[in-house]
């Protein structure tokens, strides 16, 4: 099976980090493409994170209030 990251995506052309807000799923759960995962804040803006591909989460990196960079992983999800 395939394990894909979920990885912090560029959110802005100054944004260099974000804060996790919250995550909507959780470990054993099945989410389809563009299913939304997390939610994120910037300096400017709350952004939900959608998932790429479909699967189960198997693994969450982070906790509500980390800050994270732009392109860390902060999960994966094992393709369906």
């Amino acid at each position: 099976m395939t394990v894909h990251e979920i990885r912090i995506p560029k959110l802005g052309m100054e944004t260099i980090d974000c804060e996790i807000k919250s995550w909507l799923v959780g470990v054993g759960d099945r989410v389809a493409p563009g299913s939304g995962l997390l939610e994120v804040e910037t300096e400017k803006a709350t952004v939900v994170i959608e998932a790429e591909v479909g699967g189960l989460i198997t693994e969450l990196r982070h906790r509500p209030s980390e800050r994270v960079d732009v392109g860390a992983v902060v999960g994966l999800i094992e393709a369906a």
